[in-house]
């Protein structure tokens, strides 16, 4: 399953000559390890194996994968930057500028801006 996902993923990317973002995991597995409960572990064994899968078949077609930091991402407001609300099942609110967006999207579009401001860094 996660080698047809990580293939679908490096094909759309392919296709659209761009690059991966995905969260650098390092973090999750240090405070994993600390953690007592074992649904932990496998799910951070599972995000891993999801990377994985998605860095060997990018690298097959000599795609280019850059890991960002988490921290923060969704949590914050991708439109005015800041703190995000849970606001029922999977959506957050912002009490500023009251945008409501699926939690996940508004993680990757802030992994994507946090990217775009490393990278004009030079990073």
């Amino acid at each position: 399953y996660s080698h047809k996902i990580g293939d679908l993923i490096a094909d759309l990317a392919f296709n659209h000559n761009s690059i991966i973002i995905l969260e650098d995991l390092e973090k999750l597995r240090d405070n994993a390890k600390k953690g007592k409960k074992f649904n932990k572990k496998l799910t951070l064994w599972f995000y891993r194996r999801m990377q994985f899968c998605i860095e060997y078949e990018a690298r097959e077609r000599g795609l280019r994968v850059v890991k960002v930091s988490p921290k923060g991402t969704s949590t914050k407001c991708s439109k005015c930057g800041s703190k995000l609300v849970d606001n029922g099942h999977r959506t957050l609110k912002c009490g500023k500028c009251d945008f409501i967006g699926d939690r996940d999207v508004v993680a990757t579009v802030n992994l994507f801006k946090r990217f775009a401001s490393y990278s004009r860094c030079g990073v």
